[in-house]
């Protein structure tokens, strides 16, 4: 059924003046002129069949049926004003960003600083998709990827964000009970394997131990075997991403310079595609900050430097 109701700008010409008390302050509001408004009363007056204002010799005063209608008015347009509110904001403010990534990168590294991305651009909502299968960005809801290999994919554009550098960590404490003091000492021990086995072949090649050295621990893959490392369970293989972190709080060590290049960490979208506003900026922040990691990473593993004469940090850190 259709509604039949007066016009909406003499209804909201009369809230005004009723609500500001002044034809004047009203016109002011609404950015009309004093006659407009005057006019759209009148049209009201008419319509209803009752005077909405009584001229006196100081001015105008609302009536009984004025100051009823004008609270009714005066509710509904704050109802409309909140309901319009609540539906633009998020379209014409807040920006959505599908983010999918590596598992064990955003449980992490990325996941913990997601509030500082946050804090610097609150009108961007992430929505993060861990998983390890490759998204097809012609036919899902996905903006950007975070893909960890060699930055070979298809129907994608890649821009590589960092290296994976493979080191050997274990806690402190473990190290403390099993202590090595060359690689070949890690014949025998408890060693917690990757369930990708080329992980440990290429690190015990480049440690020069290659088939005298066997992973014989339990078998995890990525953040488990670093919690498994960090629980004292045995010496574990992580890329310098992943276990940074722990490094820096000193929850890991890592008892050998030995640092193995492998693959990487690549920032993917869809081939061709425009770059949304949103992924841009995120792009920008997470470079950014990987930078910045990195940096802190390499001045943590740097030799210590006392006045002129350099000296190297102990095996231990």
């Amino acid at each position: 059924m259709a509604r039949r109701l007066p016009p909406l700008n003499a209804l909201k010409a009369f809230e005004a003046a009723a609500r500001l008390s002044s034809f004047s302050r009203a016109a002011e509001e609404l950015n009309v002129t004093h006659a407009a408004i005057s006019r759209h009363i009148r049209t009201l007056e008419s319509e209803f069949r009752t005077p909405l204002f009584e001229r006196t010799g100081r001015g105008v005063v609302l009536t009984e049926a004025g100051q009823s209608l004008a609270q009714e008015l005066t509710k509904g347009f704050d109802l409309i004003a909140a309901a319009s509110s609540r539906f633009a904001r998020p379209s014409r403010r807040r920006k959505r960003l599908v983010v999918t990534s590596d598992v064990s990168f955003a449980a992490l590294w990325l996941v913990p600083r997601l509030g500082k991305f946050t804090e610097l651009h609150p009108g961007i909502d992430i929505v993060l998709d861990p998983s390890h299968r490759l998204v097809d960005f012609a036919k899902e809801d996905v903006d950007i990827g975070i893909r960890f290999g060699g930055g070979e994919w298809s129907g994608v554009d890649v821009r590589k964000l960092a290296d994976a550098g493979l080191m050997l960590v274990s806690s402190p404490k473990f190290l403390a009970d099993n202590p090595l003091s060359a690689p070949a000492d890690l014949d025998g021990a408890l060693l917690i394997q990757e369930t990708a086995k080329e992980c440990w072949n290429a690190w015990l090649t480049a440690a020069g131990i290659s088939g005298r050295v066997v992973p014989s621990g339990p078998t995890l893959n990525g953040d488990l075997a670093l919690a498994a490392a960090e629980a004292g369970q045995g010496f574990a293989l992580a890329d310098q991403i992943q276990a940074g972190d722990a490094l820096l709080a000193k929850r890991l060590v890592r008892p050998f310079h030995i640092v193995v290049s492998r693959q990487g960490y690549y920032l993917v979208s869809r081939a061709g595609a425009k770059t949304p506003d949103a992924a841009a900026v995120f792009e920008t922040w997470l470079t950014a900050e990987l930078r910045t990691f990195e940096a802190t990473l390499a001045a943590y593993f740097a030799p210590a430097v006392f006045g002129t004469k350099r000296v190297r940090k102990p095996p231990i850190t």
